[in-house]
């Protein structure tokens, strides 16, 4: 194997879980026996399938003979790989084109999934077949691969016109062909990189961020939100990407903001309405300008040049309004935290790798800060370029250039991150629309800035959406989750992106629709969690839910599962990989029934 490839521990075998569709008790009775013809496969029944044992590597079959069954088998449990018997065991072969169409009904149930990322990455499913070699079979292999289907292998050791045939390969060596095809789809890949992406939302999106890394945090081994590869962070996103991948930990984050005393992070307000956010050049602008356009009218009205009118001194001098905020308050809190010691506020220094994406005002282009050539500006400036979106706050200027928020051209880096080597993708987007489920004309009675609101998370939405549909099915290789807002939630984020007073709320609602996500993901995360060394434990969490679904009125103590706050600090990387290592030996040694076998 080459490096980077994932390769069993030593002296702890690995097992591999396979759905298996086989048209008939004759195929899988068929294949099981060439499977346990192969020298030294050891044959047994466990968990109500087959599991046959190769050295250090176990591959446990669950048989399914009914499409839907075996569609709704991939909704509940975490498959390495998918195996589709399509070989001609007797009798015409118009069976063969039988199987086949049975088989195809059940790719298409698999590729309409309504949720990209519960639909299986079709380049895990390896088809078996067999028969003449006839146009049906080589238009049988096109189809496959039209599909997707990217691993097929012809059973040899069957000839359709003379089964006695003395010149046939051995059964064993096609049950070796299998073996070692699911090994190398299964285990001697390249495990790539883990990223978190975080996008923009203003002040309550950060609140959901939070919320949300919580949860995961409460549901990951300690330090692990402290021990991805790649952060990317977009506006909002691009504070808790700079602080995650610093070392901090969302508990101290969040203190910060309720006000309990924290050691390394201070009290923090995030209210706007404060001098440090006024754009002070601004109040003096307007009147600048105001007094050159007029003295410019004035002298064309005198040379006869002109013939003013109200619409258009309107229409001219609309760029009188401008942005009353700027985040240079945000970027000396972010500054104060990054120079602190074991933090730094240099992206070359940082033991992870950190990009905040902005965009440059003028060329109207998206900025990776972080990447070579943009890792010279500090992480803070950086993050308070991104941070600067119109029309509440004022462009940021760096160098000779100047941005503004990153959400203008990207609603998140997902695709950076796995452009990158990324195959493990953490997603946070806030920027959801309320979707209004009653009667027609409900956005229509709301304000101007409701609307605009919505448009805006509407149009950033979108493009996501469409982006992650598209990238995901031509990428069926990298798993990427996503984390939104619920519906309801998204009703309290769009009153005022920039109301800062409704934190518990928003910890609270984000919280909980992050759970029922992974509730509903759980069977896949688990499996591409353990195939990066780390494991999912929901206990902690559901704890935390109980607590927050009962109270009445929320505090911070209710994020802890005995309502006694315990804030975690955050960890170097080295360690929280220690720890997150340990974790996952644990509960793989907890798991009843093999307490050696590593499921990966």
């Amino acid at each position: 194997m080459t490096k980077g490839e994932q390769v069993p521990r030593q002296g702890q075998p690995v097992r591999k879980r396979i759905l298996y569709f086989a048209p008939s008790r004759a195929h899988s009775d068929s294949l099981f026996g060439v499977l346990g013809s192969v020298p030294g496969a050891v044959r047994s029944r466990e968990n109500g399938g087959t599991a046959f044992r190769f050295e250090a590597v176990t591959l446990g079959f669950v048989l399914r003979q009914d499409v839907v069954e075996a569609h709704e088998a991939l909704h509940h449990g975490y498959f390495n790989a998918v195996v589709l018997d399509l070989r001609t065991m007797s009798g015409p072969s118009a069976r063969l084109e039988d199987h086949f169409e049975k088989t195809m009904r059940l790719l298409d149930m698999m590729d309409a999934e309504h949720d990209i990322e519960l639909r299986y990455g079709f380049h895990r499913i390896l088809a078996l077949i067999s028969g003449r070699d006839s146009a049906q079979v080589d238009d049988l292999i096109r189809r496959l691969g039209a599909r997707g289907i990217g691993h097929v292998l012809r059973d040899p050791s069957v000839c359709y016109l003379d089964p006695s045939c003395s010149r046939l390969p051995a059964p064993a060596d096609f049950g070796q062909l299998v073996v070692d095809e699911i090994v190398r789809m299964t285990i001697a890949r390249t495990k790539g990189s883990r990223a978190l992406c975080a996008s923009g939302g203003g002040i309550t999106g950060l609140y959901f961020e939070m919320g949300a890394l919580k949860c995961l945090a409460d549901c990951l081994p300690p330090g692990a939100l402290n021990a991805f590869d790649l952060y990317f962070g977009i506006s909002a996103g691009a504070v808790l990407s700079g602080i995650l991948a610093n070392g901090y930990s969302v508990d101290e984050f969040m203190a910060a903001i309720a006000g309990h005393p924290c050691e390394r992070v201070p009290k923090v307000d995030l209210s706007l309405l404060k001098v440090a956010h006024i754009n002070l050049a601004s109040l003096a602008t307007p009147f600048e300008n105001a007094l050159r356009g007029f003295a410019t009218t004035l002298t064309d009205v005198l040379r006869g040049k002109a013939n003013p009118s109200f619409s258009s001194f309107f229409l001219d001098y609309s760029d009188l309004l401008t942005a009353p905020f700027q985040a240079e308050g945000y970027e000396a809190m972010l500054r104060y935290l990054f120079t602190r010691p074991g933090a730094t506020n240099d992206f070359r220094k940082l033991n992870r790798r950190l990009f905040v994406g902005a965009t440059d005002q003028d060329a109207r282009e998206h900025v990776l800060f972080g990447e070579p050539g943009f890792d010279n500006v500090p992480v803070s400036k950086a993050i308070q370029a991104s941070l600067s979106i119109n029309p509440a706050f004022a462009s940021t200027k760096i160098g000779e250039r100047y941005y503004v928020d990153g959400a203008v051209t990207r609603t998140s880096n997902f695709t950076e991150a796995i452009r990158k080597g990324a195959d493990l993708i953490i997603v946070l987007d806030p920027l959801a629309p309320y979707v209004s489920k009653g009667v027609a004309g409900f956005a229509a009675r709301r304000g101007l800035l409701y609307n605009a609101d919505q448009d805006i998370r509407t149009a950033s939405y979108t493009r996501f959406e469409t982006a992650r549909q598209w990238v995901l099915r031509q990428r069926p290789d990298v798993s990427m989750y996503t984390f939104l807002p619920a519906n309801r939630l998204r009703k309290v984020l769009s009153v005022n992106p920039m109301d800062h007073r409704p934190y518990l709320a928003i910890w609270r609602g984000a919280y909980l629709s992050t759970l029922q996500r992974i509730h509903l993901l759980r069977h896949r995360m688990s499996g591409d969690l353990a195939t990066h060394g780390l494991s999912l434990d929901t206990a902690r969490a559901e704890a935390v839910a109980a607590r927050l679904e009962a109270a009445t009125s929320v505090s911070f103590a209710d994020f802890f599962p005995d309502g006694k706050i315990a804030v975690v600090q955050g960890m170097k990387p080295s360690k929280a990989l220690r720890l997150a290592a340990r974790a996952s030996d644990e509960d793989v040694a907890s798991r009843p029934g093999d307490r050696k076998a590593a499921v990966a």
